[in-house]
């Protein structure tokens, strides 16, 4: 990834002298903008370089030169209405999204704002200095309670891949990813030892409540460790509070800023691990805005909450662990996020089958998440079954495999090489 000046850093800090500069730009393009400005401290190191480097490259444009890339978009905001609209310049709303989407010259509105952000995006890039690429890793475990198909497992993965077998115990290696073995430390320590220190550089996305537990008790404070089984008294809560919106557009725009905006301090509802940083309590809290399954499913958390950390984080490695769900009880609406265990007195009964099926699917769609970023080329992506012993690795572009594919590696040497991978 590319860095951007201290200079543009400290002057996106300058909310006022930023929001001049959102001003400069055509009135659709503001909300996102001025949104991440009015939440700059809980934006992650790679989000404030990439606010704080389009805003460079405004500034660096002359004004003859932004209003000639900007004219066609103002010609077009005039045709819509947009100086008609209900439509916030501080937010993203649902409101401002309904009424663009709505609009006849939405299609030709989508193409316009794309061209004049990567206008201005390359202007910045321009004068800033791009640095080599460390090799990340994505690692997936789906864990030995979902009966994956071992027939058909791999079936539309990255042709690119290779299938690979371990020696037994493939369980293991996630535990030695995160705590390491005699003379190779764990992912958290080889993090440190390269210079990272930010807690964003390094995501544990669990189902369940297995990874956190496996790092040393000097190890959390250097990590982003979300846990969908440990966020349950502040996702019930959260779920009550969203059910409330009615269906109103423009109410439930109020509701949905409230939830933003409102801290859940006082709640005492966070985990031990989140509760100290506001950076990921905000990242969580969007996450369940999204309207996307991650309030109700399990895999979809741990999903939704890996391309949220890839698209906004750009983090060096992600351990994301799926896991078992419960079954959709009759007579409830999952469509409308009824919260499955108050609505009905009936027990909650495990899914195994449709649970494999979903962690599979799911894995997948993170790969493919993945490939939209330049940071893919220098990405190793591993998936393991673990009641399988075998493994779909993916190697960064140009990368092979150091062993054949027809030979069983073990755990300890499996991860032995992804240290050394993640080193070099």
């Amino acid at each position: 990834m590319s860095e951007r000046p201290g200079a543009a850093l400290k002057q996106a800090r300058d909310l006022g002298a930023s929001r001049r500069l959102v001003e400069r730009l055509p009135v659709t393009m503001r909300p996102a903008l001025n949104q991440q400005l009015s939440q700059w401290s809980t934006l992650f190191p790679f989000e404030q370089t990439q606010v704080a480097g389009f805003l460079q490259g405004v500034q660096a444009m002359s004004p003859a030169r932004l209003a000639a890339l900007t004219e066609p978009l103002w010609t077009l905001e005039k045709k819509m209405g947009v100086r008609n609209w209900n439509f916030s310049e501080a937010n993203d709303t649902i409101e401002n999204a309904s009424q663009l989407a709505r609009s006849e010259y939405y299609g030709e509105w989508r193409r316009e704002v794309q061209r004049i952000f990567e206008a201005i995006d390359a202007a910045s890039r321009d004068s800033t200095p791009t640095h080599a690429e460390r090799t990340r890793l994505i690692l997936m475990v789906l864990p030995g309670s979902l009966p994956v198909d071992p027939q058909s497992v791999w079936r539309q993965w990255d042709p690119r891949g290779h299938e690979i077998r371990i020696s037994g115990h493939s369980e293991r290696l996630c535990d030695l990813v995160l705590q390491g073995q005699p003379g190779l430390p764990g992912i958290a320590a080889l993090a440190a030892q390269q210079g990272s220190v930010d807690s964003s550089d390094i995501w544990l996305i669990d189902a369940e409540a297995k990874l956190g537990s496996l790092l040393s008790p000097a190890s959390p404070s250097a990590t982003s460790s979300l846990g969908y089984a440990a966020l349950r008294p502040f996702r019930d809560r959260f779920l009550a509070e969203l059910n409330k919106a009615p269906k109103s557009i423009r109410v439930t725009d109020e509701i949905v800023n409230s939830l933003r905006v409102e801290s859940w301090d006082g709640w005492g509802l966070w985990p031990a691990e989140i509760a100290s940083q506001p950076r990921l309590r905000r990242f969580v809290i969007d996450l369940f805005l999204s309207g996307n399954g991650a309030l109700i499913f399990s895999n979809a958390f741990v999903e939704w909450a890996v391309c949220e950390a890839l698209r906004r984080a750009r983090p060096g490695t992600i351990v994301a662990r799926f896991g078992m769900r419960s079954k959709p009880k009759p007579f409830t609406s999952i469509a409308v996020f009824e919260n499955q265990q108050k609505i009905s007195s009936l027990p909650d009964t495990d899914d195994p089958e449709n649970s494999a099926i979903d962690a599979v699917i799911l894995a997948r769609y993170i790969w493919l998440a993945a490939r939209r970023y330049p940071e893919q080329e220098q990405t190793i992506c591993l998936c393991i079954p673990e009641h399988l012993n075998s493994g779909y690795l993916i190697l960064p572009a140009g990368k092979s495999l150091s062993w054949s594919p027809d030979r069983s590696i073990s755990p300890e040497e499996l991860s032995i090489w992804l240290g050394k991978q993640l080193v070099s």
